[in-house]
């Protein structure tokens, strides 16, 4: 998983990482020695490095997209440094630590609490080369560090979504169209077993995220980890939670863990092909896998669990990927130009397409809309998002992996009635408290 490096990064991979530099998942940008149609020699072109991770549509795009802003500005190159996932991190470290990494480079939401520690990129608040009047302040919010600064730029966007069959809804008698508060999931999961004992109204995907912790964030008000490493709920409010989790599971409200626990994704689960599971929660990124799973117009997006005018309404949205500029680049001024037009320039938007998710960008994502490539439902779905405090009640810290076992290991202990909700509660607030002790010392190192 990629929370996996939000530890302190190994230093010890430099010199290894460097001598790959050259490996056999990264690929660069043609820089032959050459002179251009409008006769700029090759040595007075500004080089610059830009690098990512992601598959061949993503490559292509940003490739395409590249040659593009060369051929606009011919005393400019850009070399594309790219490859997969496994292994970029630590690419990226190793580069910082040796003062050879690219001038633009793609950073995940996943590393920002170790990336926040240095003084490795650029704060675009403090950049007038750079338009973020297009971006939505609570996402950019909740990617701004605890001392204010901006590292990153999202280049697409994830938020909590529910994927629902319009088949299926309309077989059970259910309205997608109405909000799920969480009395309304009660009553409306009872309507749906009582027709079939063998179909539920919720598929319970990864419940602690798109349950568990929306319920209580509704009821505390609060980030699960403050950004200051405080705890931000009681014992009650995690008992409270667990008897509402367990009351789903006792109506047949959500189809039971033991069914579920070896699926892998929520479309292969048989009762959801079957039209027997009528919504199922995610994130906006499901949304093809989805789509293919069910007839053509069967897809429809509904709006987030939960109280959505709560004071942590609970919705998260967050970037998928961002984009940096090395502050130790030594042409800051020309990659910051470029970071611009990747984000604001049409052309640009255009020939990104949604290669790095849904836009973030308002243009861009009016320009995906106008050209056919985003669902209108889903969209809306984003704008509710946006509307109703999304990304306000998350932070890095508390995405931490480990919190995220803990979490799991409860609700599991809680289902089985190995423990009851009591006891649950007070076994989360222990190791919740010793586990964000251990990760405040971290971040103090």
């Amino acid at each position: 998983m990629r929370k996996k490096f939000l530890g302190a990064i190994a230093v010890g991979l430099a010199f290894s990482m460097i001598a790959c530099g050259g490996s056999k998942d990264s690929a660069k940008h043609s820089m032959e020695e050459k002179t251009s149609s409008t006769g700029v020699k090759e040595d007075e072109r500004t080089k610059l490095r830009f690098s990512w991770w992601g598959g061949d549509t993503r490559h292509k795009a940003t490739l395409d997209m590249i040659q593009q802003y060369e051929e606009g500005n011919p005393n400019v190159e850009i070399a594309g440094e790219y490859g997969g996932w496994d292994g970029y991190l630590e690419k990226m470290t190793t580069q910082l630590a040796a003062g050879t990494a690219p001038d633009i480079i793609q950073i995940d939401y996943a590393f920002l609490e170790n990336l926040w520690k240095t003084n490795d990129f650029v704060d675009f608040r403090k950049e007038d080369l750079i338009d973020l009047s297009e971006f939505p302040e609570a996402i950019l919010e909740g990617i701004t560090s605890p001392n204010g600064a901006l590292i990153g730029i999202p280049s697409g966007v994830n938020f909590t979504c529910l994927f629902g069959s319009k088949t299926t809804a309309e077989k059970y008698g259910i309205d997608l169209s109405q909000h799920f508060t969480w009395d309304v999931l009660l009553e409306e999961g009872k309507k749906v077993h009582e027709q079939d004992q063998e179909a539920y109204l919720i598929y319970p995907n990864t419940i602690n995220r798109f349950i568990f912790e929306p319920y209580l964030f509704n009821l505390t008000g609060k980030k699960l980890v403050g950004d200051d490493y405080v705890i931000g709920f009681s014992e009650k409010e995690v008992e409270k939670t667990l008897e509402y989790i367990t009351e789903l599971y006792d109506e047949n409200v959500i189809q039971p863990y033991d069914q579920t626990v070896e699926i892998q994704t929520p479309v292969e689960n048989p009762l959801w092909l079957n039209n027997q599971i009528v919504m199922c929660p995610d994130f906006s990124s499901g949304y093809d896998q989805f789509k293919a799973s069910l007839p053509e117009g069967d897809l429809v997006c509904v709006e987030p669990l939960g109280d959505s005018d709560a004071q942590n309404s609970g919705i998260v949205l967050r970037p998928t990927n961002m984009i940096a500029v090395n502050a130790n680049s030594e042409h800051l001024e020309e990659a910051l130009k470029f970071a611009n037009y990747f984000f604001n320039n049409e052309k640009a938007i255009k020939t990104l397409e949604m290669s790095r998710s849904i836009p973030s960008n308002k243009k861009a994502l009016d320009i995906m809309l106008t050209e056919g490539k985003l669902d209108p439902d889903l969209k809306k779905i984003n704008e509710f998002a946006e509307e109703h405090k999304g990304g306000l009640g998350q932070n890095v810290i508390s995405t931490n992996a480990e919190i995220e076992t803990i979490e799991n290991d409860v609700l599991n202990a809680v289902y089985y009635k190995e423990k009851s909700p009591a006891e649950g509660a007070e076994e989360f607030v222990k190791l919740m408290e010793e586990k964000v002790l251990e990760l405040k010392e971290i971040s103090e190192q």
